[in-house]
């Protein structure tokens, strides 16, 4: 079971090269990290921070999921 809080799967989603992700992409960088996840529990973290508004999400021509990061909590806000 995918056992990381929502801001540390942030800050892994941002270690991904570029400023859109796939899930495939994600899944790779958390196993480089030795985190063991199923691709469902991944799914639906990504689906809980999309529909909470801290990820957003585009759909590719060819029907793929691209998501970005909108806010994440653990950077610092300047005003």
């Amino acid at each position: 079971m995918l056992q990381l809080t929502d801001e540390e799967l942030i800050n892994f989603i941002k270690k991904c090269e570029g400023e859109v992700y796939t899930l495939a992409e994600i899944h790779k960088v958390l196993i480089k990290a030795n985190i063991a996840c199923t691709i469902e529990e991944l799914r639906m973290k990504i689906l809980t921070l999309f529909q909470d508004g801290y990820i957003g999400r585009e759909l590719t021509n060819d029907g793929v999921n691209m998501y970005y990061i909108i806010f994440n909590p653990t950077d610092d806000i300047k005003p």
